[in-house]
């Protein structure tokens, strides 16, 4: 009897000190994919978050240029302002000069050159980010870019020669915080 007794009062009183705590829990099934990255590149008629640029045929005293938009228009317009920022991948087989330059209207800016004194990522792929960029979202915007690939001259030895290189641009964009 002691035993129903205690067991009683010990319930009450667990009733009584927990009543006035709520437990919950929540939980949904349901997927969220949402694509972050906003701001898509616009290369021969294509959009895309990257770029794979085969770097085959180049011999000493050649170069290469490539043309491309980074855009938040109609199609894919960010509700916000955006920030983005452009990141070149190579491996750097090749002794070549990159280039990274911004296209106005009236002029070219210099935005970065990729060589050696950027660092390496965990392929040994040679990273070169640009500095981060703005984007409105009242309007339709169309940033232009050219990247400039030259082969120097004086690397005509036979060492170079039947080397093939590659070069991947991405772009990352995010939600311009106050502030940044």
């Amino acid at each position: 009897m002691k035993l129903k007794i205690l067991i009683i009062l010990f319930g009450l009183s667990m009733f009584v000190f927990g009543a006035g705590l709520t437990y919950s829990v929540f939980h949904s099934d349901a997927e969220v994919n949402v694509n972050q990255n906003i701001a898509k590149f616009v290369f021969d008629a294509n959009t895309s978050d990257n770029l794979e640029l085969m770097l085959d045929g180049l011999v000493p005293g050649d170069y290469k240029e490539y043309s491309f938009s980074i855009t938040n228009t109609a199609d894919y317009r960010s509700e916000v302002v955006l920030n983005y920022q452009i990141a070149i991948k190579t491996f750097h087989f090749m002794p070549l000069d990159i280039e990274l330059y911004k296209v106005t209207a009236n002029q070219q800016e210099l935005v970065m050159k990729c060589d050696e004194t950027y660092s390496r990522n965990q392929n040994n792929e040679l990273v070169c980010n640009s500095s981060v960029m703005e984007m409105s979202n009242d309007q339709d915007v169309l940033d232009n870019y050219r990247l400039r690939v030259t082969f120097p001259n004086e690397y005509d030895t036979e060492e170079y020669a039947n080397l093939v290189d590659f070069i991947d641009i991405d772009i990352e964009s995010w939600q311009k915080i106050e502030g940044d």
